[in-house]
Parts: structure tokens; sequence; C-alpha cells
């Protein structure tokens, strides 16, 4: 796999700058006002345990959309655009760099990834900004592959 794209040394953020990404999870803060959606999964459960995730994985690209700001992903396999819903305690974003960090892969924007999380309608009681796409993508776990361009031919298969 060729990594000379990936820039492991940047520095990373979480989305909101400095003191505010230190701040405890806001439902209305870190999902319905941010650009970039963020869940805590573990706050899910109620008890302090992640949530179990469906066994599903999506084949696309994640970008910032020109029009709105917001972090979009490109289903290559569905052809769908998703707003990602992210897992707040793994998720970092660079705005500088534009590198979005899921565990401890660094991802480019426009890069070929296979991630955790199945695309789907989003639900009517999803409200906020940057949720008028029509699906989301559940990315509550951190597992992320890179994948090479000369492997996108596999995902475009149907059967």
């Amino acid at each position: 796999m060729n990594t000379s794209l990936i820039n492991n040394n940047a520095s990373t953020k979480t989305v909101l700058e400095n003191e505010q990404s230190k701040a405890l999870y806001s439902y209305d803060k870190h999902f319905v006002n941010s650009p970039i959606k963020y869940r805590n999964y573990e706050e899910l459960d109620g008890k302090g345990r992640t949530l179990p995730v469906d066994a599903i994985g999506s084949v696309g690209r994640f970008y910032i959309s020109e029009e709105d700001h917001c972090l979009i992903f490109f289903s290559e396999d569905s052809t769908k655009l998703a707003t990602p819903i992210l897992n707040y305690k793994y998720a970092q974003w660079n705005s500088q760099t534009k590198v979005l960090t899921l565990g401890n892969t660094h991802i480019q924007m426009g890069q070929l990834v296979l991630v955790g999380g199945g695309i789907q309608r989003t639900p009517k009681s999803y409200q906020g900004s940057c949720l008028n796409k029509g699906y989301i993508i559940d990315i509550a776990s951190f597992g992320v592959k890179l994948l090479p361009e000369s492997d996108l031919h596999l995902y475009k298969q149907k059967f």
C-alpha cells in the first residue's frame, strides 16, 4: 500500500478547537449544530458500554461539501451521498490539513476507504445542520481500511 499520501505526523484536533474540544459531549453542540456529526456511543447505552454495530461496511470517500462545508461520505458501492455520524471519542478532524482521523488511521479527503457502518435513510427524528443529504452512515467504531485505487472495481460489482 502506498502511504506516501498519508501524513502520520499531522497534528489532529477535534473539530471544535482548543478549549471546546475538551468539553464534555453535548448532543446539541456536537450533533445538532456541528458541521461534522458526532455521537457519544458509550453514552447511548446508559451503562458506559458501546452499543453493538452491524457487521457491514461501505466503500467510499469523505469530502467537505463546498456548498455548506459539512463532512460528507460518497458511497462508491451504492453511489449515495450520506452524512457520516462519527464516534465522538475516536474521531478527530484537522481543519488545517483537512485530514480525518478514525482511531489511528489518517484519511485525506477523497481517499478511497472501507468503513464500518451501513448507509440508511436519515431518520426523521434527526434534526440539525448538515442532515439534508437524505442518508446517514453510522460509523460507531473506528475500524477503517485505506484501499488502493486499483481495487475500486472490486467494490462496484453487482451480485
